[in-house]
C-alpha cells in the first residue's frame, strides 16, 4: 500500500481488507463501470502510476468537476488506484443522473474494438475488486448473473 498525494495504491491483495475497514452511510445500488479510452497502454507506456492517477484528477477539475470523477481506477499491472478525495460517502461524477446510489470504476485502457487488450493482472483485479464490493458489508450490491 503507497499513498502519494490524493491517491492511494493498493495491491490486489490488499483491496479487500482497506475495503472493510471503511466506513459508508449512503445507499449503494450501482456499479459504473468505464475505461479511460484516450488515456490507454500506449499513452501509459513508462508512465508512473501516480502521475497517470493525478493527470486524471487535474483534467476532471479543469472540466469544474469538484474531485476525482472516479472512486476506483485499475490500473494495467493490477493496481487499484483509490482516489482520496472523492470520498466513498461522495456521489461520483460518473453518469449523469444515476450518480446518486453508485461507485464508479475507471479501468485504465482502451477496450474499444481495435484497441487494447486487457492484461491479466488487470482482469484478475477487476475480477477482484467486483467481487470485494458484492460481498462487503459496506454496500447493499446485489449481483445479477
Amino acid at each position: 500500500m503507497k499513498q502519494q498525494g490524493n491517491f492511494l495504491l493498493l495491491e490486489k491483495s490488499e483491496f479487500r481488507d482497506w475495503l472493510n475497514k471503511q466506513t459508508v452511510t449512503r445507499k449503494i445500488k450501482t456499479l459504473q463501470v468505464h475505461h479511460t479510452w484516450k488515456l490507454n497502454y500506449t499513452t501509459r507506456k513508462n508512465q508512473d502510476p501516480f502521475d497517470c492517477l493525478e493527470g486524471m484528477r487535474r483534467s476532471h477539475l479543469a472540466s469544474g468537476w469538484s474531485a476525482t470523477g472516479q472512486h476506483f481506477s485499475i490500473l494495467e499491472n493490477g493496481l487499484i488506484g483509490v482516489s482520496l478525495d472523492r470520498k466513498l460517502n461522495n456521489a461520483p461524477a460518473g453518469i449523469k443522473g444515476t450518480n446518486g446510489n453508485a461507485i464508479c470504476v475507471e479501468i485504465i485502457g482502451n477496450f474499444d474494438k481495435g484497441g487494447d487488450t486487457m492484461t491479466e493482472a488487470q482482469k484478475l483485479s477487476v475480477i477482484h475488486l467486483y467481487a470485494c464490493l458484492a460481498i462487503s458489508s459496506v454496500f447493499s450490491l446485489t449481483p445479477i448473473t
